[in-house]
């Protein structure tokens, strides 16, 4: 793996920043190729965000997703994933039952060998790194990162966490050739980690078994027997 120039660094960062701020995200340009003005990359999307709901995970959750229906959705059994096969991009999210006392680094660990295509975190690759607020009432820690390959630049943003006797994980992947490639990835990042990893929240017992009601269809009465 080759090592990102401290310019790409620098811009990746300030995007980044930008698009992840606090605030009302700012849309980032996004660079053209050519003299014809071709897009360097199919469209990322970033339409109105509707709820994806998981069912099989072993603590369900939900999250706001924009442009679902560009998205591939696969729930279960073991994770969520979220495939956008026109850019070259991945979400997959998981919820699991650990030990009473499990620390961010034990769900980051059985995360990594239940899912190995997770990208390895390697110093000279991470723009940033810090405490991540969603789910709520977990200690999880989000990573955000980029390195050249052979087919681009490569992006991901991974979010970790741990809450008493449960662990979560959150890996987004997207990958980008051509012209304005850094751009574009960093434009990516910022969708998903502001817009989609950031509205991820554990649905309550309470919502499920509302939820469960309305699915139940009661029993039809049976009809009594006509006298003959």
């Amino acid at each position: 793996m080759g090592k990102v120039s401290a310019w790409f660094y620098g811009f990746g960062f300030c995007a980044l920043a930008s698009a992840c701020a606090g605030g009302p995200s700012q849309p980032v340009a996004r660079p053209l190729s050519g003299s014809n003005g071709a897009l360097a990359a199919a469209h990322f999307p970033d339409g109105p965000a509707l709820r994806v709901r998981s069912r099989e995970l072993d603590f369900p959750i939900e999250l706001k997703l924009p442009s679902k229906p560009d998205w591939q959705i696969a729930d279960g059994p073991t994770w969520l994933v979220l495939r956008h096969a026109q850019t070259s991009s991945e979400l997959a999210l998981r919820t699991w039952r650990a030990e009473r006392l499990v620390r961010r680094s034990d769900c980051e660990l059985q995360a990594r060998l239940a899912r190995v295509s997770i990208p390895i975190v390697h110093d000279e690759s991470l723009i940033d790194r810090r405490p991540f607020a969603t789910p709520s009432n977990f200690d999880t820690e989000l990573a955000v990162g980029v390195e050249p390959t052979a087919q681009g630049i490569s992006g991901f943003a991974i979010a970790i966490g741990a809450s008493v006797g449960r662990c979560y994980a959150a890996v987004f992947t997207t990958r980008v050739n051509g012209k304005g490639a850094e751009q574009e990835v960093a434009a990516r990042l910022g969708i998903a980690v502001d817009r989609i990893l950031n509205s991820v929240r554990l649905r309550t017992v309470e919502e499920r078994a509302v939820r469960h009601r309305m699915l139940v269809t009661p029993a039809t009465p049976a009809t009594p027997a006509t006298p003959e």
